[in-house]
Formats: C-alpha cells, sequence, structure tokens
C-alpha cells in the first residue's frame, strides 16, 4: 500500500472519511494514528496508520518515477444536508421565522444576508445553513453528509448499583446516628431524674476536696467527663467520615458511567441499543453498568472511576502505595468477564447463543491506567470514541437476533423499573 491508497482508506465507522482528509483538517493526531496501527481490527486501517506514521517521519518527495498524485476531492463538507439547511428558519428582520430555502429561492435574501449570518448568528445551525445556501447560489459542489440511522436508543433499568449504594449508605447513616443520640438523650434524661429526687444530705464539696483522697476522686470524674464529652464528639466524626467516603466513591462511579453514555450515544447511531443497570436475575445475580447491543455483537461493559494510580497488567489490577504496587481491593477485567458470561447465559434460556463481549471503561480523565497485555480490552474515555468504531467490523449479529436480545433486556429493564 503506497502513501495515496493509505490516504483514501476510510477511518473508523464513528468518523467514516478518508484518513487522508481528516489527517489534514487535524482530527487524526500521531497517537491517534499509533493507536490504529497497533489497534485497529480493520486491517486496511491498520496497515494506512503504519503507512502514513512513516510518511510523517520521511516526507515523501514526489518525482517522475513516482505515481501521479490524484487530483483532490473539490467538493466541500456542509456539516448538513441540503432538505435540512432549507428548513431551517431566518433569524433576522424581516423575515424572521420564515425557512432559508424560500427566501433564497424567491431571491429575499442575497449573498450578501447569507455572509452576514455566518459571520453572526448564534444558532451554529443557521450558520451551517447559510454556509450551504451560499455555496449553491457560489455553483460549488457540496458533500452533504451521510445520512444516520438516528441517535443509540438508552434503554435504563432503574437506579444504578452506585445510586442504590449511595441511598443505602444514607439510611445507614440515619440510623446510627439515631441510635447513637437516643443513647445520649437517654442517659440525660436519667442523669436529670436523678439529679432531681431529694437524697440524703451529704458534705460539702470543700470539705471532699479537702482531702487527698477526695481531690483524687474529682480529678477521676473530671476526666471521665471529658472523655464522655469527647467520645460524643468522636464517634459521630468517624462514622460520617467512613460512611462519607463510601458515598463519595459510589457517587464518583455514577459519574463515570454517565460520561461513558455520553460519549456512547455521540459516536453510535441508531443501530445501537445502550442498556443500562440491567440487573441479571437468577441464583447468579449480577448488577451489569452498560450493555451494547448492535450488529456486530453485544458488549458488556464494566466502568470504573477510580482515584489514584492504577495499572492493568494482564489480568490483574494493582494500585500504586507509596513506591510500592498493592492488588487493587476489586479486579474489573474479572468483573467483566464474570458479568458477561451472566447475560450469554441469561440470554442462552432463550436460545440466543451469542457471544457477549467483555470490556473495561476507565473512567478518570485526570488519572489514567497504563495496560500491559491485557486479558480484557480496556478503553480509557479520551479513546472511547475511536474503539466504538474500531467494533464495528460488519453485521455478525442478524437483525432478528438483535431483535430478540433488544426485546428480552427491555421486558428485564421493564421488570426492574416496575419493582
Amino acid at each position: 500500500m503506497n502513501l495515496e491508497e493509505a490516504r483514501k482508506i476510510l477511518w473508523l465507522k464513528n468518523n467514516r472519511r478518508p484518513i487522508g482528509e481528516l489527517l489534514d483538517e487535524g482530527y487524526l493526531t500521531p497517537s491517534k494514528l499509533e493507536w490504529a496501527a497497533e489497534k485497529a481490527y480493520d486491517p486496511a486501517i491498520n496497515q494506512a496508520a503504519k503507512v502514513i506514521l512513516e510518511s510523517l517521519k520521511e516526507p515523501v518527495s514526489l518525482s517522475k518515477n513516482n505515481v501521479e498524485a490524484q487530483p483532490p476531492d473539490s467538493s466541500l463538507e456542509i456539516g448538513i444536508t441540503l432538505e435540512k439547511a432549507r428548513t431551517i428558519l431566518w433569524p433576522f428582520a424581516p423575515y424572521k421565522g420564515q425557512p432559508m430555502g424560500n427566501l433564497v429561492d424567491s431571491q429575499q435574501l442575497s449573498l450578501k444576508d447569507l455572509g452576514y449570518a455566518i459571520e453572526t448568528a448564534w444558532d451554529e445551525k443557521v450558520r451551517q445553513a447559510a454556509t450551504a445556501l451560499a455555496l449553491v447560489r457560489l455553483e460549488q459542489v457540496v458533500k452533504e453528509p451521510i445520512p444516520s440511522a438516528g441517535f443509540v436508543h438508552v434503554i435504563s433499568g432503574g437506579r444504578s448499583f452506585s445510586q442504590r449504594r449511595q441511598f443505602q449508605f444514607a439510611l445507614l447513616e440515619g440510623l446510627i446516628f439515631g441510635i447513637f443520640f437516643s443513647i445520649v438523650l437517654a442517659l440525660s434524661g436519667a442523669w436529670t431524674i436523678y439529679s432531681l429526687k431529694p437524697h440524703p444530705a451529704g458534705k460539702p464539696l470543700n470539705e471532699i476536696v479537702s482531702t487527698p483522697t477526695g481531690i483524687i476522686a474529682l480529678v477521676i470524674v473530671l476526666i471521665l467527663l471529658t472523655f464522655f464529652g469527647w467520645l460524643i464528639n468522636f464517634i459521630p466524626d468517624q462514622i460520617t467520615k467512613r460512611i462519607d467516603k463510601k458515598i463519595d466513591e459510589h457517587r464518583r462511579g455514577e459519574e463515570g458511567e454517565e460520561k461513558a453514555i455520553q460519549l456512547i450515544v455521540q459516536a453510535l447511531d441508531g443501530n445501537w441499543r445502550l442498556f443500562r443497570n440491567i440487573l441479571i436475575p437468577g441464583r447468579n445475580k449480577g448488577d451489569l453498568d452498560l450493555v451494547l447491543v448492535g450488529p456486530p455483537g453485544v458488549w458488556s461493559l464494566e466502568v470504573k472511576n477510580w482515584h489514584g494510580e492504577y495499572r492493568n497488567i494482564g489480568e490483574n489490577w494493582e494500585y500504586r502505595h507509596g513506591k510500592k504496587w498493592k492488588a487493587a481491593s476489586a479486579n474489573p477485567s474479572r468483573q467483566a468477564v464474570n458479568n458477561a458470561a451472566r447475560l450469554g447465559n441469561f440470554l442462552k434460556a432463550d436460545n440466543l447463543k451469542v457471544f457477549v463481549n467483555p470490556a473495561v471503561v476507565w473512567a478518570n480523565e485526570e488519572n489514567s491506567v497504563s495496560v500491559e497485555n491485557p486479558s480484557v480490552a480496556v478503553w480509557s474515555l479520551n479513546r472511547l470514541p475511536d474503539e466504538l468504531g474500531n467494533i464495528w467490523q460488519g453485521e455478525k449479529l442478524s437483525q432478528p437476533e438483535r431483535e430478540k436480545i433488544i426485546e428480552k433486556l427491555t421486558k428485564l429493564c421493564d421488570r426492574q423499573k416496575a419493582n
């Protein structure tokens, strides 16, 4: 494959355009090409990335012996279909609220008006529509975007595992505080009742503290009262810190899922279904963060938004503790594999024999994870759109199979929300 052929190869499904165009526009960077050269499933993309990376290292000069360069594509991308551009409403007086296509056809909008809209309109759709209609008026060849199948459909099974745990910890915190302060109030009430009862006259305090034994007794009482007061403040504080830490961990997990969902919705189209917060029933229960169902297959995604420095070597996950690496308390790779197996068995019960692909989504943008020979694919958040484009390698699930899987998972989500 030569350089010209490499530049014509189409990029991943999330941006299905020639690699050369994306490189010229700055969308493709050397780091993205390095990723594609190493991890792209499509061998054509893999080889094209390698060829272009080599050309970036050593600039190629065209000579008489080189293959003659093909003329560049003279069409201009407009980012909006002409049909859509014509329906956008003009935002300025005196034609405010009228479709721009009709105004251009009746020559009520001139090229100068369209140019003004391109420069000053607040709405991006108006700017795109004005650009498209101005290019048509100038008789330029325009390239309309490929029609989309719509947006990915997101189906939820109700509250996520993280949300349920946050609620449970908040209830536990309230219960512990209620019990603790009930005991304190009971003791205070008992002491008040005791102090109000008449007691035989005892020795006055100055006589008691006039002896060494009395002084020691008074000191002990003061120490006990001080300790009791400190204990009243210490115990609730420690309980609050531990429970709040757990709540914060689950809140970060929820935020990580939301970030991943936003990127998935942007990267995929209506050919896909995204299920979230699925609880697989049966003896071997499992909480699945995200499940993707599309033409290439089914994926079970385990989303992690952990703080700190982590690494994944093979199947093992470790975190840095000082200068040492220690085994992580949970293993995302194993969780992803187990959840994929649970989902596969759940579908198999209805004779839907499909392999569920496990993957881990690392959702912490501040602390990246280092990965070496992973047993399960680990997708960082900034690479997620490319990874999703990478998995689209033709239709491996037939339409009837997809519809049965989607129907089964949708019913499961509906039952969960009803309970």
